[in-house]
């Protein structure tokens, strides 16, 4: 077996724990009932989106942030794909939150949230081309052009891989 392998195989199986679920934030306010020039699909209206409208996030990651009372209006900012086929992507709503989905299972798999889905709304911008997403249980994920990092709150080893393709 190669190592890339190995570490796609303990990557996924860790998404399929417990340790790993869609994180929700706590919003102040519901700015879909509180502002009077909402669209109710891509959440307030008012004032210029941070990035222009670029390609979509995954479909799933549009329709998960729907499911969680958020703005659908994701566009990717960056997608990488690793040597062991897992996929993520760096999304932006149009009022410049950024948002982290990743897939195991190869790049042609399809993207099944809670089981080889992962979708989180904690993501700071760490550098260029540097983003951080933390999940509920505080495993920490570090996006690169290079590299995926996964830090684990339990002290378990990280896991890195090295990224094949990257826009």
């Amino acid at each position: 077996m190669t190592a890339g392998f190995v570490l796609g195989e303990r990557h996924r199986e860790r998404l399929r724990s417990d340790d790993f679920q869609v994180s929700t934030p706590t919003p102040a306010a519901d700015p879909k009932t509180t502002d009077p020039t909402t669209d109710p699909t891509t959440g307030p209206t008012t004032g210029p989106p941070t990035r222009a409208a670029g390609r979509s996030c995954p479909p799933e990651s549009i329709e998960t942030a729907a499911e969680l009372g958020l703005r659908t209006d994701l566009n990717q900012i960056m997608r990488i794909v690793t040597e062991e086929g897992t996929v993520v992507w760096i999304c932006e709503d149009g009022a410049g939150a950024l948002y982290y989905q990743g897939k195991t299972g190869g790049r042609d798999a399809p993207l099944v949230q809670k089981k080889n889905g992962l979708f989180l709304t904690k993501v700071e911008r760490q550098g260029e081309q540097e983003y951080e997403a933390v999940a509920e249980n505080g495993n920490r994920i570090v996006v690169t052009g290079e590299r995926l990092e996964v830090h684990f709150a339990n002290g378990a080893p990280s896991e890195i891989s090295e990224v094949a393709e990257a826009q």
